[in-house]
């Protein structure tokens, strides 16, 4: 029923316009305009374009090849959050996709693929629920694994923003707001370079340093994602204490906060706590129906962060799963 093809250069605006005009469950994170700010050879593109009878596409499968455990890996692609099979409103009904995720098995084994994982887009940046995926990938023999994610509904959410916050978290707000704090856009270059100091500062603590380097947020920020994300600062008078970076999956009605960190000396003042309920306020002015912190889990998640999910929680989140199906 369908025919799969490795990407190529060639098929770039092929790819893009499916992504951005005929998916249900694309995102900007999926399309060559993103993927493309990887430095060539970074990754092993093994992505698919997958084809129906009449030669038109009918979906996508944005990955890389890895070693793992020493056995070929077909790796829903690292340079970006999601990967999965991206598909068209025509062929999400029950008799394509469950012919689509058995002949991708068929093929990816045929192709002397050892291990394959495929991380579905999360549906609170889809349009539509992914339980048709989730029944395919368990009837083929495909292992689920649950990422637990957190994000805010407005659609449960009380109309004072500061109301569904738990009460330490707003008695952390009201004294930022005693203190002079304020939130605005990060519109500079030089105010990037800032966030990126406070940002590699936080992860220093566990001995890890941002996915992006500070020239490629600059980039998204001035060319490649100028629609797509935004950058926002917590200021006392003119210093930084706190910034954030946001995605925005304007098709979905979600914004997600793909960096929060704050500068360590102010934690007594909890900037990164007025941080989220700015966060939370602007992006329900701006219209998004949900707004997402993003996973507390490691490891395909077999580990829970505790302490993270419980700050998630205490600004009246909500949960999802991101799902990863994996033949191993």
């Amino acid at each position: 029923m369908f025919r799969f093809e490795y990407f190529d250069k060639a098929k770039e605006s092929d790819w893009d316009k499916f992504i951005e005009e005929r998916s249900v469950n694309g995102t900007f994170l999926q399309s060559r305009r993103f993927l493309n700010y990887h430095p060539e050879g970074r990754f092993k593109d093994v992505s698919l374009l997958i084809y129906n009878e009449k030669n038109n596409i009918a979906a996508l499968c944005p990955a890389c090849e890895l070693d793992m455990d020493n056995k070929r890996t077909f790796f829903s692609h690292r340079g970006t959050t999601f990967g999965g099979i991206i598909i068209d409103k025509k062929h999400y009904n029950a008799k394509y996709v469950m012919a689509m995720v058995a002949e991708l098995k068929e093929f990816l084994l045929g192709e002397g693929f050892e291990k394959v994982y495929l991380k579905q887009t999360s549906d609170i940046f889809s349009t539509v629920e992914s339980d048709l995926f989730q029944y395919a990938f368990c009837y083929h023999g495909f292992t689920e694994y649950k990422e637990l994610s957190t994000y805010v509904d407005y659609a449960g959410y009380k109309e004072d923003i500061i109301s569904n916050l738990a009460q330490g978290k707003r008695t952390n707000v009201h004294n930022c707001i005693k203190e002079g704090l304020i939130v605005k856009p990060l519109t500079t270059d030089e105010e990037l370079g800032v966030f990126y100091d406070i940002l590699c500062e936080n992860l220093a603590k566990y001995d890890t340093k941002p996915v992006h380097t500070l020239d490629e947020l600059i980039g998204f920020k001035n060319e490649r994602l100028i629609n797509e994300c935004g950058f926002f600062g917590v200021f006392k008078d003119s210093e930084m204490l706190a910034g954030s970076m946001m995605f925005y999956f304007s098709k979905a009605g979600c914004a997600h906060t793909q960096y929060l960190a704050a500068r360590q000396a102010y934690n007594k003042l909890s900037p990164m706590t007025f941080m989220y309920y700015s966060m939370i306020d602007e992006m329900k002015k701006r219209g998004y129906a949900k707004i997402s912190w993003g996973t507390a889990t490691e490891d395909l998640g077999r580990y829970l962060n505790m302490g993270l999910i419980t700050s998630k929680e205490d600004f009246g989140s909500s949960y999802c799963n991101n799902l990863t199906y994996a033949l191993e």
